[in-house]
């Protein structure tokens, strides 16, 4: 029986510079975790994302542990929360 995955949602915020996303997701990917969905913007000079990581409860543990020290290697502000998965709306069909 395997465990449900468990998910992460990282926002990271900081100076608009190449190699910002590549960082990010190798160590995501490195940490044994998958990028489930991403959103990312520049406003002016600032560049923020925003992740959803999906991973066993280990592996988001090991990947949250992770992240001040690349938070301060890509001089990024980083934010996570913990969250579930999104329920699938019913689809309901009425016979008439």
């Amino acid at each position: 029986m395997t465990t449900p995955n468990s998910f992460l949602v990282i926002s990271a915020l900081g100076k608009d510079r190449p190699g910002i996303v590549n960082a990010l997701s190798k160590k995501i990917l490195d940490d044994g975790c998958n990028i489930a969905d991403s959103r990312m913007t520049v406003l002016g000079g600032e560049f923020a994302i925003l992740l959803l990581i999906e991973g066993q409860w280990n592996t988001l543990a090991k990947l949250e542990n992770a992240l001040p020290e690349l938070e301060q290697e890509l001089d990024l502000t980083i934010i996570t929360k913990r969250t579930e998965e999104r329920p699938r709306p019913q689809i309901c069909c009425l016979m008439l």
